[in-house]
């Protein structure tokens, strides 16, 4: 998984490139730490990029949102297709996340 973080007046987004598993656990917490960083009201993982996505990663974007949102920060999940998006759908993460 590559990332990359664009920090603009709508608030910090994440755009995502490629696989995303549990081998990426050190992306996610830089990606945490950054948000701590930034404190920025809104936080996009934009998903368009992304071909692949497994539980585990799933599991690593609720802990950020889970952080995010104890202060109270809203967390968007962008553009997502194929099979993330179907992974997305099946784990009803729209129960959690902001879904564009």
């Amino acid at each position: 998984m590559d990332y990359a973080f664009d920090l603009g007046s709508r608030g910090l987004s994440v755009v995502m490139d490629g696989r995303m598993t549990h081998g990426d656990y050190k992306g996610f917490r830089d990606i945490l730490a950054r948000i701590n960083e930034d404190k920025p009201q809104r936080v996009v993982f934009n998903l368009q990029k992304v071909s692949f996505i497994d539980s585990s990663a799933l599991g690593m974007l609720l802990i950020v949102r889970d952080a995010a949102v104890q202060d109270q920060r809203e967390v968007v999940l962008k553009g997502a297709s194929g099979q993330v998006q179907t992974l997305i759908s099946v784990g009803k993460l729209d129960k959690y996340f902001t879904i564009e």
